[in-house]
């Protein structure tokens, strides 16, 4: 199963997407699970800023953009780990390409 799906967020001219991130089948209070989560939520920042355009310029936006969607990600994972500590399991995070 797919633990990324990429879907438009708003009208197609804005550029804004999400991607859910499936981790309902992770133990995040194990280390191996919260490795295969930073490799979802990579997957998933790439799919949300990739336009299909080319080039140079493109990939570095591609890129900042990428690294944006993390970075906005780590407070989010830095929530459901600790709720996971505390014992409950969440099923999806969502993971974004806007500057906000």
């Amino acid at each position: 199963s797919l633990a990324a799906v990429a879907t438009p967020a708003m009208a197609a001219e804005s550029e804004n997407a999400t991607a859910e991130v499936r981790i309902d089948d992770l133990d995040l209070t194990r280390t191996a699970d919260r490795e295969r989560l930073d490799t979802r939520i990579k997957t998933a920042a790439r799919s949300v800023c990739r336009s299909g355009l080319h080039g140079a310029a493109e990939r570095a936006r591609q890129s900042a953009c990428a690294s944006s969607a993390i970075e906005k990600a780590g407070l989010q994972v830095e929530r459901v780990i600790a709720q996971a500590r505390n014992g409950t399991q969440l099923a999806l995070l969502t993971i974004d390409n806007t500057t906000r």
